[in-house]
């Protein structure tokens, strides 16, 4: 597989290896789930959702081992995300691996084990950093997917499910507020950061994969808020920084830009719902919610919690930011180390949906995934509670 239209630098990652062909048609309900990038942010909501959603079935994680091994990396993860429940020790495992590695990392007792005993898998692993060069997140972000397709066809046959990313696509393709469901990738060209380079190459051989017959879902997600029953933010997340980076100010900026913002546990439910569909044929599935807010919306509900947020033109808050980074928090480094002078990014995005997807959430009992201010109260109690953030100037969910 060479597109003509990448460059030549980048093409020989296009190709998938000749030994990942399917080996049979997989029984995706019958034997043990596998899930990458566990102690991250989705990862964590997806192992929780597994292990709640189906009872009866044992779940597998590659883990890198630090202090403790494995089984105890996974297990503070979960506890960190306000997640773990001691009852699930019995079918939570974890195994030793590096997705940037040949085969993964893993031993071969490990290996051979997963082979046979997986047979659904939920690859969301990846390195996730902007501001790295593809040649840092290429080992992980190609590499990690091109093993976990080998391992899909390796053994007992597997159903993986690939979660993407909504930079991949061609923003241009919409028709007004409608984006096509699903949408083509964006041009190579319009990647303009190391990480979405990688992403878009692994959605590439993942389509190869599908061609060959593998059984393949691919699950495009953006920005993804807290979580909404624990409250528990992604300390990573842009959205959130932005939030804690106005709080530390006392100013929000004048901004009307939408966010594809949603919670992580709903984007873990509909994960496992489109992971699970039947179905012939490849099609990559976004989730976007029916109706965007935007950040005045998020401005809004921060005051009606009980925050005192005047509002600035965004330059004169963009120079408050600037002047605050040397003696800020992390929060406020962050987002002065990456805003530009114009606008925060996507400032300039309609406000886009996808509704195929969300027909078919909708067609097998799940409403779409969406953002309330009932549920970004939860995050800012869960964030107070948890010093992440100030008090509120007045009462307010306190």
């Amino acid at each position: 597989m060479v597109a003509a239209d990448v460059p030549a630098a980048f093409r020989p990652y296009l190709q998938l290896p000749a030994d990942i062909e399917p080996s049979g048609p997989p029984e995706p309900d019958s034997g043990a789930v596998l899930v990458t990038g566990a102690t991250g942010f989705l990862g964590s909501a997806l192992v929780s959702e597994v292990l709640a959603r189906w009872p009866g079935r044992t779940v597998y994680c590659i883990v890198r081992p630090g202090t403790g091994g494995a089984d105890e990396r996974l297990r503070r993860a979960l506890i960190e995300a306000e997640l773990w429940d001691e009852s699930w020790r019995d079918r939570l495992r974890a195994v030793g691996g590096e997705l940037c590695e040949p085969g993964a990392g893993l031993a071969p007792p490990d290996a051979a084990r997963l082979r046979d005993e997986v047979s659904l898998m939920l690859h969301s692993g990846a390195f996730v950093n902007l501001a790295f060069p593809f040649e840092q997140v290429r080992a992980a972000n190609v590499g990690g997917t091109v093993e976990m397709l080998r391992m899909a066809v390796t053994g007992r046959p597997k159903r993986i499910c690939h979660i993407s990313t909504l930079s991949t696509i061609d923003i241009n393709a919409r028709d007004g507020e409608w984006l096509p469901d699903p949408a083509p990738l964006g041009a190579f060209e319009a990647m303009t950061t190391g990480y979405t380079k990688s992403k878009w190459i692994a959605e590439r051989l993942v389509e190869e994969a599908a061609r060959r017959g593998v059984d393949v879902r691919t699950v495009r997600m953006g920005a993804l808020a807290g979580h909404s029953r624990t409250g528990v933010s992604n300390p990573n997340d842009y959205a959130w920084l932005v939030v804690c980076a106005c709080l530390e100010l006392g100013a929000v900026p004048l901004m009307r830009a939408p966010t594809s913002w949603l919670p992580v546990d709903l984007i873990a439910q509909a994960c496992l719902l489109l992971a699970g569909l039947p179905g012939e044929g490849y099609r990559p599935y976004q989730i976007l919610p029916p109706g965007q807010v935007t950040y005045t919306d998020v401005f809004s509900w921060l005051r009606r919690a009980g925050y005192r947020l005047p509002t600035m033109a965004f330059p004169a808050w963009r120079e408050r930011l600037r002047q605050y980074a040397d003696r800020g928090s992390r929060a406020v480094q962050a987002i002065a180390s990456v805003i530009p002078q114009g606008g925060l990014p996507g400032e300039a995005q309609v406000n886009l949906h996808s509704p195929e997807t969300a027909e078919i959430l909708a067609q097998h009992g799940m409403t779409p995934p969406r953002l309330t201010e009932p549920m970004f109260q939860t995050f800012l109690r869960t964030g107070y509670r948890r010093n992440e953030l100030p008090a509120p100037t007045t009462e307010g969910f306190r």
